[in-house]
């Protein structure tokens, strides 16, 4: 007979009845399924969970012995479990559902430190009240906006990507700077309907541009870097000052913008000069070519996707180019 697991826990309600607990994450892995139907947990996690992703986790989180700031949310048919004296008493033969958390638990197994895993525990579910909830939460979760990943990218300041750090701080520089063409006009929580510009649509143009271990980026500090983007801003501003002001501007639009960024090593190139020493002027000069009227807002809306970035960029390239 398996041994019976003595838990911390209490009820956070009594019907249907909910408990919230701490696990060991190995003896989890050993009674959770992602599936209540499958045969072979181990091959249904494989199925389910990306393993990069697991391994990513494993790496960053439990091999630095933190803990998740999260629960896992699981589910049983059991309708209960003894609790004395603030401990639950699980017996060995339980089995759970994981409904919430497979990628943060399948980590466990990639890592030698035994994570405690906070869980929150639906009870008494059959398999049709489990893949209820399964798509209650699945299904109607809030995904976290773009922009507020970026934002929470500059406050953590993960150490696996600071092309992505330096690119979060360059857009909140960027947006609370007041000499910067940008400043109070880009959202960088993707919580400000009333500002049409995201930081999810700037910053990973700005990673990009400063990743690029041959583009004009790569020899610069990040204080030149910012002030290359500063005047080269600054000239796409120039090009229609009163719409920028407005906000009506197409060079303001994300996806115009977007590729304007993109741009900015042919825009160097054309230059022919080092970018650290390109005055403003010498931008406008060359983005003077590009035709404001086949930015339209109509023509833009007719290009869609990834697709349509790529049709905007080679479309202005041809404009720019000599």
């Amino acid at each position: 007979m398996k041994a019976e697991l003595r838990a911390k826990g209490f009820d956070l309600q009594d019907n249907p009845r909910v408990y919230l607990t701490a696990l060991p994450g190995k003896w989890l892995l050993k009674h959770s399924t992602p599936s209540w139907r499958i045969e072979d947990p181990e091959r249904g996690f494989q199925r389910i969970v990306r393993e990069d992703r697991a391994r990513q986790i494993a790496l960053t989180v439990l091999a630095q012995r933190r803990t998740f700031p999260n629960a896992i949310v699981l589910a049983t048919n059991a309708p209960s479990f003894r609790h004395p004296d603030g401990h639950l008493r699980i017996p060995g033969t339980t089995k759970f559902l994981v409904v919430d958390g497979q990628h943060r638990l399948w980590a466990q197994k990639f890592a030698t430190f035994e994570a405690t895993y906070a869980c929150v525990v639906h009870m008494g579910l059959d398999e049709v009240k489990m893949a209820e909830l399964f798509l209650e939460i699945n299904d109607n979760q809030k995904r976290v906006p773009a922009s507020l990943r970026w934002d929470l990218v500059r406050l953590v300041r993960p150490d696996d990507d600071p092309f992505a750090v330096a690119a979060s701080e360059m857009v909140y520089d960027l947006a609370m700077n007041d000499e910067s063409p940008l400043y109070q006009r880009i959202d960088l929580t993707g919580e400000q309907p009333e500002i049409s510009l995201k930081q999810g649509s700037v910053a990973p143009e700005l990673r990009n541009l400063i990743s690029a271990k041959k583009g004009p980026f790569a020899r610069l500090g990040f204080d030149k870097q910012y002030e290359v983007l500063l005047r080269y801003l600054a000239a796409v501003r120039a090009l229609d000052s009163d719409g920028w002001k407005s906000g009506d501007s197409p060079f303001y639009k994300a996806r115009v913008l977007r590729v304007l960024l993109r741009l900015l090593p042919i825009v160097v190139d054309e230059i022919d000069r080092s970018i650290d020493s390109i005055p403003v002027s010498a931008y406008k000069k060359v983005l003077e070519r590009i035709d404001k009227g086949s930015l339209a807002p109509e023509a833009i809306r007719a290009v869609q996707g990834s697709a349509g970035m790529n049709e905007i960029f080679e479309q202005i390239k041809t404009q720019v180019v000599s």
